[in-house]
């Protein structure tokens, strides 16, 4: 994404150019960096696979939600998907049950996995390369899509059910395509996103799907995200990518279909050392800070799509975009944009920024949450362990 891919290559940006006989380069190596980045961030596997547990988040399973995010070889993410029924087919009319005499009064004819889905929404042209990151191991039939996809590697969290046939027969075909798998765990149990940029109010709401545990288990969940959560949500965990130690913003951009076809987050431009590069604000001398190098989250997010073109589509951002980040926007054709704070709303950049885009006719609003703290609790997908005991030959990785 924005950063480079090597610790130790050199900053293209100090580069020597010349203009009219007079030189104007600069030794980047004289200028005094200041503040240094953050070392805090979430590091590469552990974004993937929250992305893919915040995705299950939106799944209407009521016994396993699960996710699944596929990541090319540049570390960009092309397909998101989670357990749910068909598109067309109603959730409310079709079955949630585990168990019944009747097989067609149970999920398992029905439900298409994380897997399926994340290969289906796929939103490069091909998938060959790539790596998948899901909640659970991938089942046998899941396991021909990977293979077929041409996908390359599996990360997978949890394998509670390697004893099951279907999970013995993945493996299997998994082992003769060549396709790796290893398993991931995450260096911290849980991802906290606060949603209002501010220290979080005590009485907020907060989405977490282990506060649901008692929820019933043959009916149609109620508690999953609403698209606007999940797409907010989306764009500040990846502003937990960004290395800047002052200001973490992420953005998400999304298609008419609810698909996610670009995300960014603030940080330096591919081939910029981190190491090198300024992450100060207050220097005299404007090559000592950020400003003069940092790519904002909303460019970063159209930069990255992994769609032909984004016209039509809505910004998810954290921070009302700027007039730089408005001119890309407005050329890139999206045609509405959803922040979470117009705190630099006096700023005259904002103002110009507002200005451009109301003569452009993009659309603007702050968002609208019923959650303003969503948690990721890594292990959710053991939540219902309890009930597993009773269902010990359910024909599904679910």
């Amino acid at each position: 994404m924005e950063e480079n891919s090597s610790a130790t290559s050199q900053p293209k940006c100090a580069s020597r150019t010349k203009q009219g006989g007079n030189d104007l380069s600069t030794d980047m190596s004289n200028l005094s960096v200041g503040e240094t980045k953050r070392t805090d961030f979430l590091p590469w596997d552990d974004y993937f696979m929250a992305v893919a547990f915040l995705s299950a988040m939106r799944s209407k399973d009521p016994s396993s939600q699960v996710g699944a995010c596929i990541v090319n070889a540049d570390k960009k993410i092309v397909g998101i998907g989670y357990n749910g029924m068909p598109i067309g087919c109603s959730d409310d009319e079709l079955p949630w049950n585990k168990e019944s005499l009747d097989p067609l009064q149970t999920k398992y004819m029905y439900v298409c996995h994380a897997e399926m889905n994340a290969i289906m929404n796929k939103n490069s042209s091909d998938l060959a390369g790539c790596c998948v990151y899901v909640a659970l191991f991938p089942c046998n039939e899941c396991a021909k899509l990977v293979i077929q996809a041409g996908i390359r590697e599996v990360v997978f969290f949890s394998d509670k059910h390697q004893q099951k046939p279907e999970t013995v027969a993945s493996k299997k075909m998994l082992n003769m395509a060549g396709v790796a798998y290893r398993q991931y765990t995450p260096s911290q149990s849980k991802i906290e996103l606060n949603l209002s940029l501010k220290e979080q109010e005590k009485s907020e709401p907060t989405a977490d799907i282990t506060q649901s545990s008692e929820r019933d288990q043959n009916s149609k969940r109620k508690d999953y995200l609403s698209w606007e959560e999940y797409f907010m949500a989306m764009a500040h965990l990846s502003a937990l990518r960004s290395k800047d130690p002052i200001t973490q913003v992420g953005a998400c951009i999304v298609n008419s279909k609810k698909k996610i076809v670009g995300i960014g987050y603030n940080g330096m431009p591919l081939g910029c050392n981190d190491d090198l590069m300024p992450w100060g604000n207050s220097s005299s001398n404007k090559l000592e800070t950020k400003y003069m190098y940092v790519c904002h989250a909303g460019v970063n997010a159209i930069m990255n799509k992994n769609s032909c073109d984004v016209s039509g589509c809505t910004l998810y951002v954290a921070l009302f975009p700027c007039n730089e980040c408005a001119k890309v926007i407005i050329q890139a054709g999206i045609k509405t944009i959803i922040y979470a704070s117009d705190t630099n709303k006096d700023q005259a950049s904002i103002l110009a920024s507002k200005k451009m885009l109301d003569m452009a006719g993009i659309k603007y609003r702050a968002d609208n949450l019923s959650q303003r703290k969503i948690v990721i609790d890594f292990k959710t997908i053991d939540w219902n362990s309890r009930f597993m005991n009773d269902h010990q030959n359910d024909p599904t990785c679910l």
